[in-house]
């Protein structure tokens, strides 16, 4: 598995996190454009995010049973308290697409490993 690099395009990932409706119950988790060689992949922008400043947000909604409605992926100053979002990239073992594999660690202790591909949604390894 290779490791993914760990600096995006700060304007692509604002831009992108802004419409993301949230995973697991709305979307699949974001692919953000990276820098590579100083500029962006798709805008050709230099303006970088670490993905350390990139954390879970545990949604509740009013009439929430404890449990955690939805995630959203927030730009953040703080450390990251929910697990990695972006841990490693790879390809989708049912479509072969560039795909992000993210880990979420619970407050129960359990952790949990997907891959999060456009195409084919989440996929739990």
């Amino acid at each position: 598995m290779k490791l993914l690099h760990s600096i995006y395009c700060n304007a692509c990932s604002q831009k992108t996190l802004e419409k993301w409706k949230g995973w697991p119950l709305r979307d699949t988790v974001p692919i953000l454009s990276r820098i590579i060689n100083g500029t962006c992949e798709t805008c050709g922008k230099n303006e970088y995010l670490e993905s350390s400043k990139i954390s879970w947000l545990n949604y509740h909604s009013e009439f929430s049973t404890g449990l955690p409605d939805y995630w959203l992926l927030i730009i953040t100053n703080t450390e990251n308290k929910w697990g990695q979002p972006y841990y490693s990239e790879s390809n989708c073992p049912q479509c072969n697409k560039r795909t992000i594999i993210s880990q979420m660690n619970y407050p129960n202790g359990t952790r949990e490993m997907c891959h999060n591909c456009e195409n084919c949604g989440t996929i739990k390894i």
